[in-house]
C-alpha cells in the first residue's frame, strides 16, 4: 500500500533512522506494516556484540513510527502542520529477542484521541505490537502528543 519512498513523504524520517519499510494495510484506526532487519544494520554492530539482538528501544521506535503514519493519515491533508511527539509509554513488554535478518511485522491500533484542557495539543493513545513469523515479540501502549509545529518550534527555538 505504501512503500519506503512514500513513507518518507509522510513522516520526517530517513535511513538510518527509518524503521518502517512498507505499510500493507491501513484503516481508520489500525495500521499494519513491516521492517526488515539485516546483519548490516548499524545498531547490530555495537549492541550485544557476542549475541546480536535488536535494541528494544528501536523496536518501540518502529512501532511509534508506524503509529505516526496512521495518525498523520487521520489528521488529513494538513498533517505537516503538526509534530507528533512521544508523550508517554504506559507499558512495554519484550517477550523474545529479535535477531538480524528477521522481518518484523508491525501492528498499531488507535485506542483514543482527545484534546488536553486549555491547550490545542491532542493526545493519541496507541496499542502496538511487533511480531516475527506470527510470534509476538513486543507489545507497547503509549501516547503521542500532536502539537502545532509553528507554536512548538517558536516555544523551543534554540540559539546555536
Amino acid at each position: 500500500m505504501l512503500n519506503k519512498e512514500e513513507i518518507k513523504k509522510i513522516i520526517p524520517y530517513q535511513e538510518p533512522f527509518l524503521f518502517v519499510d512498507e505499510v500493507k494495510e491501513i484503516t481508520e484506526s489500525k495500521i499494519v506494516g513491516f521492517y526488515q532487519t539485516s546483519l548490516k544494520d548499524y545498531y547490530f554492530q555495537g549492541h550485544f556484540v557476542d549475541f546480536k539482538i535488536m535494541p528494544g528501544v528501536l523496536v518501540v521506535e518502529a512501532l511509534a513510527q508506524i503509529s505516526t503514519i496512521l495518525l498523520r493519515r487521520k489528521i488529513g491533508q494538513n498533517h505537516k502542520n503538526y509534530h507528533f511527539l512521544a508523550y508517554d509509554v504506559r507499558s512495554c513488554q519484550f517477550f523474545r529477542p529479535i535477531f538480524p535478518g528477521e522481518k518484523i511485522d508491525l501492528k498499531a491500533e488507535l485506542l483514543a484521541i482527545y484534546e488536553l484542557p486549555q491547550s490545542k495539543t491532542k493526545i493519541a493513545r496507541i496499542k502496538a505490537q511487533a511480531f516475527v513469523e506470527n510470534e509476538l515479540k513486543v507489545e507497547a501502549r503509549f501516547s503521542v502528543a500532536i502539537v502545532e509545529k509553528e507554536e512548538f518550534e517558536k516555544k523551543y527555538k534554540r540559539s546555536h
